[in-house]
């Protein structure tokens, strides 16, 4: 059988998987219709526009709730974006040129995607894990039994730069909102353009309508 109907085989295979298969936690995505379910769950799972404007720096507990959240569903968006690849492997002198630059401009998306996610993380990590410093706390002397003298050291750690936290937290709460958007706006974006990506694909395929997976 030629190239081409292996790789006609393999999507019409994709596809019909596709229906089948469950993602979620436990099921990772393998096509990229999959990869665009698994971006949606993890939109949906979003703290609301109304938890997010209702940060402040009064409920520490609350923000750091929020701040844990949005950083688990990161590490998880970026994760899946990591299988975009395996779905689309061919090799590459056996891709022709047009669908090539469609996948070029899918990688450029998605490395755009991950450094507006960077943003958002980047300043979710100096709220949660600021700099710490190791301090002495306490210093006691015991006596032993055969007369000898032990000096115990009691060190705990503090935060480093207290008042670049409170503005951290501070900078959050006020662009939460903004951040959350984005959010928001980069996932469907990355979704679209998966979209835009696989009709590339059917059309130089000629199977214009038609999804396409390249995952076997």
């Amino acid at each position: 059988m030629s190239k081409k109907g292996d790789t006609n085989k393999r999507t019409r295979a994709a596809d019909d998987t596709d229906a089948e298969v469950v993602v979620d936690d436990s099921n990772p995505p393998l096509a990229m219709p999959q990869i665009q379910t698994r971006i949606k769950q993890l939109l949906a799972r979003l703290p609301s526009k109304d938890v997010t404007a209702a940060l402040t720096v009064d409920d520490i507990p609350a923000m750091e709730i929020w701040c844990r959240t949005i950083r688990g569903i990161l590490r998880n968006y970026n994760l899946t974006l990591n299988f975009v690849a395996i779905a689309n492997y061919q090799w590459e002198p056996d891709r022709p040129g047009h669908t090539g630059q469609s996948l070029g401009a899918l990688r450029n998306q998605i490395s755009l995607s991950t450094a507006q996610t960077n943003i958002v993380s980047n300043h979710i990590g100096r709220v949660l894990t600021p700099t710490l410093d190791r301090q002495l706390m306490k210093k006691r002397t015991v006596q032993l039994e055969n007369g000898e003298k032990e000096e115990i050291y009691v060190y705990t750690n503090v935060v480093n730069d207290p008042e670049m936290l409170m503005l951290n937290r501070e900078q959050l709460c006020s662009e939460a909102i903004y951040k959350r958007q984005l959010l928001v706006s980069t996932m469907e974006q990355m979704c679209l353009c998966m979209d835009d990506y696989q009709k590339a694909e059917a059309g130089a395929a000629g199977a214009d309508g038609q999804r396409f997976s390249m995952a076997y």
